[in-house]
């Protein structure tokens, strides 16, 4: 019998973090997005993934790096995969950027994929391990529907994860106990990967982020300034291709395949994205937020919330406000 996925959540001001180990999901992720920067180690296995419909493979010891709104996938192989993923809200960025004296205007990537680099591994890791030390962790429930192997995970790391730590410790003018204060490691990551892999010192550079069909550009443009409680014939197909300039036919076509999904997905999942800064940034009922957002009962809106969150609107919450 091959090993169970394991997986655990972990929250903060301005972030949350996953960790999961074991074995792949039957059910890989389909084309989603979040609201917020995702960076993502790899500390064992292998990952492909579509980022704006090109795709990517992510080895062990890579580091991943998504921009806010930015359409990926996720596809882990074998049966031995480990890896850390970073959700880090935009305010903790600007704040970041604003000390260390950057341009006003909010840094993007401008790199998808980094190759075996263990010292942003390593930061990873010594974050995880803050914030597993100060407790708070919030374990999925499993839903068999979406990943029928998931299990709660140990608190002891697995090999790869030890490895990494130990890694760190013993980093030449680190102190080997040097003990992280989850703020004081969480800066360290997010300052590292914004200084080397993104337009924080040259805003002229472009970002990966960058849609170049100037047509869909407006269109997304359109769509993510929309309220999410627009009307039917505000973000209907009708309406979005009047904004691109295209007929119909052509902008469902080049809407997927520059973006990565549909426009009625998208639109969803930046209700969905909203769903879930709500629940962190407020005391809104649930089912009040299910409301706003589009969903006409608690049932239908927290299926879609594990779909794209990975966990329930009131585990989701328990992370913990931004």
């Amino acid at each position: 019998m091959r090993p169970r996925l394991t997986a655990a959540f972990y929250g903060g001001r301005g972030f949350s973090l996953y960790h999961a180990c074991g074995s792949a999901s039957r059910v890989p992720l389909a084309p989603h997005f979040h609201d917020e920067y995702l960076i993502c180690a790899q500390l064992r296995g292998d990952e492909h993934c579509h980022v704006a419909g090109k795709l990517h493979e992510f080895r062990s010891g890579d580091v991943a790096l998504i921009n806010p709104h930015q359409v990926h996938t996720g596809n882990t192989e074998g049966e031995d995969v480990e890896y850390i993923s970073l959700y880090v809200d935009a305010s903790c960025v600007q704040r970041i950027a604003a000390e260390l004296g950057a341009d006003a205007r909010t840094p993007e990537f401008t790199v998808v994929r980094i190759a075996n680099h263990a010292a942003l591994v390593q930061e990873m890791a010594r974050l995880l391990a803050a914030v597993q030390d100060r407790g708070g962790t919030v374990f999925p429930t499993p839903h068999s529907d979406d990943d029928p192997e998931l299990e709660l995970p140990r608190r002891v790391g697995p090999p790869a994860l030890a490895a990494a730590l130990a890694a760190a410790a013993h980093e030449p003018g680190r102190p080997p106990d040097d003990d992280l204060s989850v703020d004081e490691a969480l800066t360290r990551v997010v300052v590292h990967a914004f200084e080397e892999f993104s337009n924080l010192r040259t805003p002229l550079q472009r970002s990966t982020n960058r849609v170049s069909h100037r047509k869909i550009a407006r269109a997304l443009e359109y769509m993510r300034q929309l309220p999410p409680s627009a009307t039917a014939d505000a973000i209907g197909l009708d309406r979005l291709a009047e904004i691109a300039e295209l007929s119909k036919f052509h902008f469902l076509r080049q809407f997927d395949q520059v973006v990565g999904m549909t426009p009625g997905a998208y639109v969803r999942t930046l209700r969905l994205c909203h769903a879930a800064r709500l629940l962190r940034t407020s005391e809104t009922p649930i089912l009040d937020i299910a409301s706003a957002v589009g969903f006409a009962d608690h049932p239908s809106f927290s299926r879609a919330f594990v779909r794209a969150m990975g966990l329930t609107p009131s585990e989701y919450r328990r992370l913990g406000p931004l």
